[in-house]
């Protein structure tokens, strides 16, 4: 018996000491797809808390590559807004990978050229300061789970693949083309991924999630629906989801919004 309000997804907030901001240097590039870049920082990061799959912390980039980042100034009531009338210096990102004994972790950018984080992305050098996570997620066993996303949440739902259990995994993707399929070569067998391609289309514009969630027959027990997306996108999918799913057991993160700079993750 599924109950509507029982608590599947918990978040463990991180103390101020551990999501402190930390100074980085890049050290390793790496083109992973022709649209996905990744970036290995390195630093004062051997207590970073990164344990769950969404996690995210704030990048803060400098006003061109290879000059000195802003450092983040710190309240008690936390992060100081940026003065009146500039923009905000940072954008927060997934942490694909975190390697404590060496004091790394991945990030991965998608390469869209525009942007504060997507123009560093272009000739990605020099420091940035990390700050973050602020908490991890985890979610309570299930007996299956539909993920999905754009090239924006494939450092999560590859870090979801990493930590959920064998039973049975379906994941949608909205990718431009079939050359972003090299993001997850190997995937285990009992997860079935569904690559959509834009071919063209802008990204935000085709309900290729929605149509995958609308194929899906979910599978005996209780289930679990993450994707991460621009924000219009997810909207059809969340009604979908109503269907069969309590609201307990869906977590939809609107990544971005399109046509509106500097928001959401990634």
């Amino acid at each position: 018996m599924v109950v509507r309000d029982a608590p599947v997804v918990s978040h463990v907030e991180h103390s101020e000491h551990a999501r402190r901001p930390r100074r980085v240097e890049v050290v390793e590039v790496l083109d992973v797809t022709p649209r996905m870049r990744r970036v290995r920082l390195a630093g004062d990061l051997h207590d970073l808390p990164v344990t769950g799959p969404t996690d995210h912390a704030k990048l803060f980039f400098p006003p061109a590559p290879g000059e000195e980042p802003p450092e983040p100034q710190l309240t008690a009531r936390g992060l100081a807004a940026p003065p009146a009338g500039t923009s905000r210096p940072y954008r927060e990102y997934t942490l694909r990978r975190h390697d404590p004994p060496a004091g790394t972790v991945d990030v991965d950018f998608v390469r869209h050229g525009g942007g504060l984080a997507g123009t560093w992305a272009e000739d990605p050098r020099g420091a940035l300061w990390l700050y973050g996570p602020r908490s991890s997620a985890s979610v309570a066993a299930r007996d299956w789970y539909l993920l999905g996303g754009d090239e924006t949440a494939l450092p999560a739902l590859a870090r979801w693949l990493d930590q959920l259990p064998p039973v049975p995994i379906t994941v949608a993707v909205d990718v431009a083309d079939v050359a972003e399929e090299a993001y997850l070569p190997d995937v285990p067998s009992h997860v079935t991924v569904h690559w959509r391609h834009r071919d063209g289309a802008p990204a935000g514009t085709t309900g290729l999630l929605d149509d995958v969630v609308a194929g899906f027959t979910p599978p005996p027990g209780e289930g679990f629906a993450w994707m991460g997306a621009e924000a219009g996108e997810l909207r059809p999918v969340r009604r979908r989801l109503r269907a069969f799913l309590p609201t307990a057991a869906v977590d939809l993160d609107g990544y971005w919004r399109r046509g509106v700079a500097g928001t959401g993750l990634g």
